[in-house]
């Protein structure tokens, strides 16, 4: 988002910002009229992902042209007279495929990936061009099919012709487009595109409300803090949308005020049990308490058969303790790249394994390495088992037995014995902590346990092993990254 003179120049980044989040594209506008100076973040795995985009569609370029297209590039990568003069020609010229398409038909501008001719006739002669973009994402998102609505748009008042279908191209599908037909999505996009055309005519009054986008979002900092400020009701771990929408109906504002809520409830909620409302009510209390203190606390919940603390099997010598660490974007169905497990020894001294995996047949070979290393020490420790934090491990053990169709009967056997423990679940119906979020890593102080490694130089390591997951990864990356690991 810019401000050119007294007028907006827009994106397609800026229409799907709205999407995601009403008050990004309030703060960008902000930045826009110079009231807010733009905020500046580096991460290094967002930094990995564009790296990867732009490898991507630099190997679609690649394949059009051993194909035998003729391809044109618009050089540059802003959006200026000389780039949109430049793709109209080529349009005009009808070069079958154009590479970053420059489009602008104020106040929308952007930067198309791929324009393909195809032999529809429109004003620029017997063809017109539709619009195809690389995606990351195997699944494609509303965000996606915005964009590619905002360029066919922006291409169809060049020639005179909104483009039937528009294309997304993912990994690993042979270069293959997928194809969205225009006209099924043109409602939607114009709704967006209205309600966000609103939005800037209005006066603000946006709130940072947590929303997915925030994982990623370059005003995340500035949001967590405002609402910090606030006190908001955001901040009591395991609260929904829905709940805070109940409680502000009632008055109930901020957590501090949920804190002081007399129990039972003084109404029946509309949406959702009461009892939900009671432990998010408590939840607040021990928040509320533990910031007064300055530390975490943590109380006991009550004790129900087959939760909680039950669910806690007697201790063994066998156990193990197992994490996986994996990169979605990496291959046809992601990478698991590091198996780390922890046991004790015969001796009974804590003995770390850490498996790295920079192909699929790694990936293979530490999977089987894994469940035969539990079969055989289960043999030897009937009454073992294999404790994690949260569901990821066990969904991965899955997909993992799927995708490579082996060692189906000892995943079946483990499953069904109730070997995994998953510690996440034990924590939620044993505990009531002080903390916002019930990861492993907010409960640390509840254990003492100290890091040697900060948390940012450890994301920072494993971006670094992460960028060199699609290329051969050097021996010296990869123990700088283990050495920081088992720190870690």
């Amino acid at each position: 988002m810019l401000k050119v003179g007294s007028k907006l120049q827009l994106s397609a980044s800026d229409l799907v910002g709205y999407l995601n989040c009403g008050h990004l594209a309030e703060l960008d506008l902000q930045v826009a009229d110079g009231a807010l100076e733009k905020t500046k973040i580096w991460d290094p795995l967002l930094e990995i992902l564009q790296l990867r985009g732009a490898a991507h569609e630099a190997a679609y370029v690649d394949h059009l042209r051993t194909s035998a297209f003729e391809v044109a590039v618009i050089e540059g990568k802003g959006i200026d007279d000389g780039s949109v003069a430049a793709t109209i020609e080529a349009m005009r010229a009808g070069v079958q495929i154009i590479v970053q398409a420059a489009l602008r038909s104020p106040p929308f501008t952007g930067r198309a990936d791929i324009l393909r001719r195809v032999e529809t006739p429109s004003d620029l002669g017997a063809w017109s061009y539709e619009v195809v973009d690389t995606k990351l994402a195997r699944e494609t998102k509303g965000g996606t099919v915005l964009q590619l609505c905002l360029y066919s748009d922006l291409v169809g008042q060049v020639q005179g012709l909104v483009p039937e279908y528009a294309y997304v191209v993912a990994p690993l599908t042979g270069f293959e487009p997928e194809a969205f037909r225009v006209s099924d999505y043109a409602a939607y996009y114009r709704n967006v595109r209205e309600r966000f055309a609103a939005s800037l005519n209005g006066n603000g009054g946006t709130y940072p409300e947590p929303v997915a986008h925030c994982d990623i979002c370059r005003w995340r900092g500035r949001c967590d803090d405002q609402r910090h400020q606030d006190d908001h009701l955001s901040l009591v771990a395991g609260i929904t949308a829905v709940q805070r929408g109940e409680l502000v109906g009632h008055d109930v504002a901020n957590m501090t005020a949920l804190a002081d809520l007399p129990l039972p409830l003084p109404w029946k909620p509309e949406r959702g049990a009461a009892s939900s409302y009671n432990r998010i009510r408590e939840q607040a209390r021990i928040q509320v308490a533990g910031r007064a203190a300055g530390q975490v606390l943590h109380e006991a919940l009550p004790i129900e058969p087959s939760f909680g603390l039950c669910r806690l099997p007697a201790p063994d010598d066998g156990d193990i303790f197992f994490d996986l660490e994996g990169d979605p974007f990496v291959g046809e169905g992601g990478l698991e790249y590091l198996f780390g497990y922890a046991f004790n020894d015969a001796e009974g001294a804590l003995t770390y394994v850490a498996d790295w995996c920079l192909t699929p047949a790694d990936e293979k070979a530490a999977f089987e390495r894994f469940v035969d290393f539990v079969i055989e020490r289960r043999a030897h420790h009937p009454g073992m088992h294999i404790y994690h934090y949260a569901a990821y491990e066990v969904g991965a053990l899955k997909r993992l037995m799927g995708r490579y169709a082996s060692r189906e009967e000892e995943i079946d056997t483990l499953l069904r014995g109730q070997v995994l423990v998953d510690l996440y679940a034990v924590v939620r119906h044993a505990i009531r902590a002080s903390v916002e979020s019930y990861s492993i890593k907010k409960l640390e102080p509840l254990y003492e346990f100290k890091r040697a490694v900060s948390l940012p130089d450890a994301n920072y390591s494993l971006s670094r092993i992460q960028a060199r997951l699609d290329v051969e990864l050097q021996q010296v990356v990869l123990d700088q990254g283990e050495a920081t690991d088992r720190r870690f």
